[in-house]
């Protein structure tokens, strides 16, 4: 069973999804990434593909201040507000296809999850629209198969850290944007 590693919720268990083929980020991942990124308090997180909704849960148990969460499955984010309606906490979220949904939202973000399903990937125009929204000195964490050992190319991130935990690789990028 999945988690919350850290923070207020420390111990509570993720949202139990019994279909669909979500991969939960593990606690041994999500362990190394948190104690890599050290402090995401006040931080407005963006998790896209978010499935359990297991980084922007742990983001808003160690003090984030605001989470909007887009995946394609309707019951990965309703398990999501279930579960955070348990936790008297309020969120944004959308259920689509990640670009579609990042083209027509208007916000900024100073993290940004994306784990994709490790097939699929990001593509270019996802990654130009992550782009458009990250704040100055913004912190873009992007998941991914621990095979999968290319950088982005991107106009404002450039890779800071790139972590490998057992199966995944956790590359961390810090935008530069004036």
């Amino acid at each position: 069973m999945t988690r919350i590693i850290a923070g207020e919720w420390r111990g509570h268990s993720l949202p139990r999804l019994t279909e669909g083929s979500v991969r939960p980020t593990t606690d041994r991942a999500r362990t190394v990434l948190f104690d890599t990124l050290r402090e995401v308090h006040d931080r407005s997180v963006l998790d896209l593909y978010s499935g359990t909704g297991a980084l922007g849960l742990e983001s808003l148990s160690r003090g984030a201040s605001s989470l909007v969460s887009i995946d394609r499955d309707r019951t990965y984010i309703e398990e999501q507000r279930v579960w955070l309606k348990k936790h008297n906490t309020i969120f944004t979220s959308y259920v689509g296809d990640v670009g579609k949904v990042l083209s027509k939202l208007n916000q900024k973000f100073d993290l940004i999850f994306a784990d994709p399903p490790y097939a699929e990937g990001i593509s270019n125009d996802v990654l130009r629209l992550i782009e458009e929204h990250a704040l100055p000195n913004a912190v873009f964490v992007y998941e991914r198969a621990k095979r999968s050992d290319s950088e982005i190319e991107s106009s404002i991130f450039t890779l800071a850290k790139e972590k490998v935990v057992a199966e995944t690789r956790l590359q961390i990028y810090k935008a530069n944007i004036q």
